[in-house]
């Protein structure tokens, strides 16, 4: 890997963690009020169809119309894993494996 992307990586881990750690670590030790525990519940609810979307959009933003694309079971898999309550991540990851099997194999 070029050394230009491994600092421009670096680069950008540092400045998220700049600019979320303050306030992780000011409300490390407050108990949060019952509506803001909801709401950061619910982020990953509305983080999902912004992922799994485009996913399933071709480049010129057409919808895919086979079912031999890779990416429609993606998308499925995602929706399937959430709708079953599976952790965003896992979810994400499974979709993301099953493309990469998908186009590997065909």
């Amino acid at each position: 890997m070029r050394a230009s992307v491994v600092l421009t990586i670096a680069g950008m881990a540092v400045v998220t963690y700049l600019t979320r750690a303050p306030l992780l670590l000011a409300l490390a030790r407050r108990p949060l009020p019952t509506r803001l525990r909801l709401w950061l519940r619910l982020i990953p609810l509305a983080v999902l169809p912004a992922l799994a979307v485009p996913m399933v959009l071709a480049p010129g933003g057409q919808l895919v119309q086979s079912v031999a694309e890779p990416r429609l079971w993606g998308a499925v898999a995602v929706v399937v894993l959430a709708g079953r309550r599976v952790n965003l991540l896992v979810s994400v990851t499974a979709g993301v494996a099953i493309v990469a099997v998908l186009r590997a194999i065909g």
